[in-house]
């Protein structure tokens, strides 16, 4: 055998040997990415005020088996969000949903979560969640958008002026069949210029009066207690600018989710007229999660406060499913950063809020 001969032998045997192992084992991050959203998707759903978080970032997890063997895994989360221009009384897709941009003061956290996911990917259950959340910083707005509006007190008297201006400018104008009255402010900011603009973002909610009543009235309609009662986001604003006012409103109502539900039982049932001679008798609800959210105030001066104390969200308790009530120790909440993550935005602004907050960047629980 020729020495070349010889040597291309060595070679090819030395890729062979240096060749990585192709591995069937599955990909946990794969599992772990999927059951973040999925998690996120309950939480939302949960959630009956403020606005639907978008995942930012996957910023840890860890995982054991369900104590019922068969029923899948149980996932401790730890997800970086963002706060979206959608409320949770839309019921929309958080993937659907815009994230506010920087000159619109976005509102940034963290959310914690237990949830189990079954072998199939198909029945996931969030058993409990806390997220705490704060908007970004006015000086650090200021700096990169000095002349964008500035986030202020909601309960400020100018914010309420231009909310229930705005308001009677939709119900005068709506054509709606009954009048809408306030329920929340959920957001408020100003600007200034030539004159002074105020902003406010408020939900509203169906009364029992006609659309029709005296405004003088209108304070003491009694809003309609019942699920079919639609509500709805509005965005107002108010300014007075060389000796002229000027009010602007445009608001979403929101089909009540128990109209749709009732709707699909009626077509499954056959369609039967609204005379109801027919009860409606919802299905039992299932367990709610345990869940809080907490708003924090901005963080002015990162570097130099110490992160806010924080505590899990409750441990699940598996006692509703036949199964003695677990230890502690089945899923350890402090661990190590996982190489596993999945970013849904890549704004650099975003991202340094998130680098910069102390109670944030850990990625394990205080």
């Amino acid at each position: 055998m020729s020495a070349f001969l010889r040597l291309a032998c060595m070679c090819a045997l030395a890729c062979v040997r240096g060749a990585p192992a192709v591995s069937d084992a599955p990909d946990p991050c794969v599992d772990a990415v999927g059951a973040v959203e999925k998690a996120l998707t309950k939480i939302n759903q949960d959630r009956q005020q403020g606005y639907i978080f978008s995942l930012h970032h996957l910023s840890n997890y860890n995982q054991a088996p369900h104590p019922k063997g068969s029923a899948g895994v149980i996932y401790f989360l730890v997800m970086d969000v963002l706060e979206t221009k959608c409320h949770v009384l839309s019921r929309e897709d958080w993937q659907s949903c815009e994230v506010r941009q920087t000159h619109e003061t976005p509102v940034y956290g963290q959310c914690k979560a237990f949830v189990s996911i079954s072998q199939e990917q198909k029945d996931v259950r969030l058993y409990s969640y806390r997220c705490r959340m704060r908007p970004a910083p006015a000086s650090k707005i200021g700096r990169l958008c000095p002349d964008c509006p500035s986030r202020i007190d909601m309960d400020s008297e100018e914010v309420l002026k231009a909310a229930k201006l705005s308001l009677e400018k939709y119900n005068m104008e709506s054509g709606q069949p009954n009048y809408f009255a306030l329920l929340n402010i959920t957001r408020a900011s100003a600007q200034g210029g030539f004159g002074m603009f105020y902003f406010a973002e408020f939900t509203i909610q169906e009364t029992v009066c006609a659309n029709s009543t005296d405004i003088s009235q209108a304070p003491n309609c009694t809003l309609m207690d019942c699920e079919f009662a639609h509500k709805g986001l509005c965005k107002g604003s108010h300014s007075v600018a060389r000796g002229r006012e000027y009010i602007t409103v445009s608001c979403k109502i929101f089909e009540p989710e128990a109209a749709e539900k009732e709707k699909e039982r009626h077509l499954l049932g056959g369609e039967h007229g609204h005379g109801h001679n027919h009860s409606h008798t919802p299905p039992a609800l299932p367990k709610r999660p345990l869940g809080t959210v907490v708003y924090l105030p901005a963080r002015q001066q990162q570097a130099s406060l110490p992160p806010l104390p924080d505590s899990p969200p409750p441990f699940p308790s598996f006692t509703e499913e036949g199964l003695e009530e677990p230890p502690v120790t089945l899923l350890p909440l402090r661990f190590p950063p996982k190489e596993c993550s999945v970013a849904h935005s890549h704004s650099t602004f975003i991202q340094e809020l998130f680098d910069e907050d102390l109670d944030f960047n850990q990625h394990i629980l205080n």
